[in-house]
């Protein structure tokens, strides 16, 4: 811990206080150190506030009215020497041991001390009162020439006696003398403690992005920080002691001084910057002391609540497909891939239209990553998942109280989730019509109205729709609105059934065997299931589109894995869909469901080195039930 420095301390006095304070100074160790400027308070002003400028002085001590008339010159603390009635009486019994004639010459203020005390006295004494030098230099001219007594009185009183040769006794104790130091030690060691607390408070508003600044109830300022003196295009310095309103008007706190209340989160704009301003009064022991500012930037605000909402759905609303992602050769998807690439350059809303399974949430994923908003959030909904009063509030979201069971603290909608980024609406063909009024409004003025809200919130989202159902006739048929159907549809995506894409049913089932036998670990080749699988399909139109190549993919993966080998025969068992049969042969089924069983079991027994208890552990069976199946 540093070291404190050693007070500075100035005493302004005339010869008699000054050689009280020159004999006491050798027996005040290093506690503080002294600088004596023997002069009148007057002349003593420009000396002491040249020292003070330099650093030199961190207090002065001084007696009577020249105290006073320092502490209004100074900035410095100014103690003042106190006159006790023991120093009274003191220095009354002093000067009548050397003459019974005594006199105290003193201010008018210390009269009434005085008069306290006369009934300790055992003699009559009125005291001369004076109030200035000349009124004193009367008083000592008359007794120089009358009864020529003892005088009692302040350090200028007995300086001035010694020019009419009458012999002082000086006021002031050595114990008041040591109580004046004591005090400006304590003055000092307070004002260094609020000199270090106003320069921490320096430190963190230069600190601080946002402009601050604190004036009193004239509107001066009183504080200042460097980012508010910038933007006003003034030094914090300077501005400091003038009124706020005069730098910049539309900061003015001259409201907030009349009324008392606070004004907050006002728009303004000041050197072409629109700031967002609070404007708070300052109270101190329950009474209005002035007023403060706080300001930021709008677009600083505008990045902070980009961030929160970024960190509040940093992973629920991610894409994860790109456009490289859709898989395919033939012409037409390979000119659904370009429109979809030159879509992405867009921000205007895009309708994918297809039947179901056909791609519609990749393509529209692949759009929002090749796109300016690939950094924002991708929020996907199904309007046809959820009762239109459900979607109502996961749509627009609510606010607390907006309906009985509402999260306390309200909710934001996917509309709202999807600021920065884009909306993927799948199934907007049935949305409800009082929605798609609300939706409409959403596209046109680009805010969202919660459930409940009385204001709305901004919102900067692209809308991207899909439908399997053709959405103009749905128009027609005053199932969907017309104006939000031309609002949606101002890019269409239409994507081909995959029935139309010839080889591309090959690659994608060799895609997705391979991913599928991944999944179960099988270490077999996908062709070992996708040559059999075309085979049996050949001339299949895929009514369910890549969704059902997948299924049926899936379905063969699980009986190639366990059976080790795949037949045309087993497909048609498994899928027999692909041959236009509601059902396949009951008995024919169950034998290839046996079998798929038993090589599962024979698999998991290999695996275990031929432990049938561990085995039949493995399989969450008995070894009873094992052997009857390894039997049969």
């Amino acid at each position: 811990m540093a070291r404190q420095p050693i007070p500075q301390f100035g005493v302004v006095a005339t010869r008699a206080l000054a050689d009280m304070v020159r004999n006491l100074a050798s027996g005040l160790g290093r506690r503080f150190e002294l600088r004596l400027i023997e002069k009148s308070a007057e002349e003593a002003i420009p000396v002491a506030r040249e020292m003070a400028q330099a650093g030199l002085l961190d207090a002065v001590i001084a007696a009577g009215r020249g105290a006073e008339v320092l502490r209004a010159a100074l900035d410095v603390p100014v103690t003042q020497i106190p006159v006790t009635g023991y120093d009274i009486l003191r220095a009354l019994a002093e000067a009548r041991r050397h003459n019974p004639r005594a006199v105290l010459l003193t201010r008018r203020r210390l009269a009434g001390e005085f008069e306290v005390l006369k009934p300790l006295l055992n003699f009559e004494l009125t005291p001369l009162l004076y109030d200035g030098d000349d009124d004193a230099r009367r008083h000592l001219d008359t007794l120089s020439r009358a009864v020529r007594p003892v005088v009692v009185g302040s350090s200028q009183i007995v300086h001035l006696a010694s020019q009419y040769d009458l012999p002082a006794v000086l006021i002031y104790s050595v114990e008041s003398v040591m109580a004046a130091f004591e005090s400006a030690l304590e003055l000092t060691r307070v004002a260094s403690l609020e000199e270090a607390k106003r320069e921490r408070l320096d430190r963190i508003l230069e600190s601080l992005s946002e402009g601050v600044a604190a004036v009193d109830l004239d509107e001066r300022v009183q504080a200042i920080n460097p980012a508010l003196a910038g933007l006003v295009g003034v030094a914090a310095e300077w501005a400091v002691g003038r009124r706020l309103s005069e730098l910049a008007p539309a900061l003015s706190l001259a409201g907030v001084l009349k009324s008392g209340e606070p004004r907050r989160d006002e728009v303004v704009t000041v050197a072409g910057r629109k700031l967002v301003t609070q404007r708070l009064p300052l109270f101190e022991a329950g009474q209005q002391s002035g007023a403060v500012l706080t300001l930021q930037e709008s677009a600083a605000i505008e990045r902070a609540d980009r961030k929160l909402r970024a960190e509040a759905r940093k992973s629920p609303f991610r894409a994860r497909y790109a456009l490289a992602d859709v898989l395919g050769e033939s012409p037409l998807i390979e000119a659904a891939r370009e429109l979809a690439t030159l879509y992405a350059g867009s921000d205007s809303s895009v309708l994918i239209e297809g039947e179901s399974g056909t791609g519609k949430e990749l393509f529209a994923q692949g759009i929002h990553q090749a796109s300016r908003r690939a950094e924002g959030p991708f929020v996907a909904l199904n309007c046809a998942a959820f009762p239109e009063s459900l979607l109502e509030s996961e749509l627009f979201g609510y606010e607390e109280g907006a309906f009985t069971g509402s999260r306390r603290g309200g909710k934001p909608g996917l509309v709202e989730l999807a600021d920065r980024g884009t909306l993927f609406l799948d199934e907007i063909g049935d949305m409800p019509l009082p929605l798609q009024t609300r939706l409409l409004r959403v596209l046109q003025e680009r805010e969202v109205l919660r459930l409940g809200a009385g204001e709305p919130i901004p919102v900067d989202v692209r809308v991207i729709a899909a439908t399997h159902a053709e959405l103009r006739a749905a128009v027609e048929a005053g199932r969907f609105r017309a104006d939000l159907y031309y609002r949606l549809a101002i890019l269409t995506l239409p994507l081909p059934a995959l029935a139309r894409r010839g080889g591309d049913v090959r690659l994608l089932a060799l895609r997705l065997a391979g991913d599928a036998l991944a999944r179960l670990s099988a270490e077999v080749p996908a062709e070992r299931l996708v040559a059999p699988l075309l085979s049996v399909a050949d001339g299949y139109g895929w009514p369910g589109n890549v969704r059902e190549l997948q299924n049926v993919v899936e379905r063969l993966a699980v009986f190639l894995r366990a059976a080790g080998r795949l037949l045309d025969a087993d497909v048609r068992r498994l899928a027999p869909e692909l041959t236009g049969r509601a059902g396949g042969d009951d008995a024919a089924l169950a034998a290839t469901t046996e079998q798929v069983r038993r090589s599962h079991v024979e698999a998991v027994l290999a695996e275990c080195g031929g432990d049938r208890t561990v085995a039949a552990e493995r399989l969450g069976i008995s070894r009873t039930t094992l052997w009857r199946l390894l039997r049969r």
